[in-house]
């Protein structure tokens, strides 16, 4: 097929400042109905290169200078054709108009103005998981001792809106050592397998309560703690980050009962690493009576859930 090419620029239309919009408009518009199977285009420069697929292009750039274009605008939502109306037109499907008040783009499918793009698919690169009501765990020291070493589940459903798991990641059971005189104990939904390798941000945020008469020395810490699969199967542990809530530390006296902590880390994966998060037990200590709880209830697994986030940022 045929397409002529016209092009629009200042030498073929010197318009000066006093004529109007309206004439440019009833002007392209001649043009494109008069003409079938014409391609236009619009320049300041002599000529324009217009694409084969293209019936009408805009070229912004002029003197090594860009320049836009605008669309027909209005002041508020409710000033778009059609906006509240219980007749929609499908013939004014993908009409286009700028909302000056919160500067965005509307678009009319059909049937409604829609103002918000396609979700963006950040959780193509991410997996989050959360915590149920029931996994609040505790360390306790009592004098010269503390507990064992306690991992952090994180059991609730993955349903692919508040949790997700894009990256294919493998929950399940992780065995944790006790320390000291403890021995291995099982925590449900509380170690993380890769399947894909690459680059990791992960996140990590513990809801707590904290208590405390008198500690001299450092008491029980959240720890993020990686396992790297080597090539004959073992595994290194590599501690990543310790953390712990705010209103908490050596000469602590009183406690929290909502407060939280939370920490992030970078590093490489593959295959068969793992990471699991626990609340580190020093074993022994001075102290009168210290305590860390991971902190979790009806409310909490509602409106402020433990996670724990994956985001992949490069191969």
């Amino acid at each position: 097929m045929y397409f002529k090419k016209i092009l629009l620029n200042k030498t073929d239309y010197n318009l000066n400042r006093n004529q109007t919009m309206k004439k440019i408009s009833t002007s392209l518009m001649l043009l494109i109905v008069s003409m079938a199977f014409s391609q236009v285009g619009i320049s300041k420069n002599p000529t324009v290169e217009i694409h084969n697929k293209a019936i009408l292009q805009v070229d912004g750039k002029y003197e090594g200078k860009n320049y836009g274009m605008m669309l027909p605008e209005v002041s508020a939502p409710e000033n778009l054709p059609l906006y509240n109306t219980t007749t929609p037109d499908s013939e004014m499907t993908g009409m286009m108009m700028f909302e000056k008040t919160h500067a965005t783009f509307y678009s009319y499918d059909g049937e409604k103005w829609n103002n918000e793009p396609t979700a963006a698919e950040f959780k193509m690169k991410q997996s989050r998981f959360l915590s149920n009501a029931d996994e609040e765990t505790s360390v306790v020291c009592i004098l010269l001792g503390c507990g064992r070493h306690v991992g952090l589940g994180f059991s609730a459903p993955v349903d692919g809106k508040q949790s997700y798991n894009s990256l294919n990641i493998t929950r399940e059971t992780a065995v944790v050592a006790g320390g000291g005189l403890y021995g291995d104990k099982s925590f449900d939904n509380a170690k993380f397998i890769i399947n894909e390798p690459g680059v990791y941000d992960i996140y990590l945020n513990v809801p707590s309560k904290t208590g405390g008469a008198v500690s001299l020395t450092s008491g029980p810490q959240y720890q993020l703690r990686a396992y790297l699969k080597q090539s004959n199967g073992s595994y290194n542990e590599v501690k990543l980050t310790t953390f712990f809530p705010d209103y908490y530390g050596i000469l602590g006296i009183g406690g929290d009962t909502n407060t939280a902590a939370f920490t992030t880390t970078r590093i490489r994966l593959n295959p068969g690493d793992y990471i699991v998060s626990r609340i580190h037990s020093p074993l022994a200590t001075v102290s009168v009576v210290v305590t860390l709880t991971a902190a979790t209830s009806t409310n909490i697994a509602k409106y402020y859930p433990r996670e724990i986030m994956f985001t992949k940022v490069s191969d």
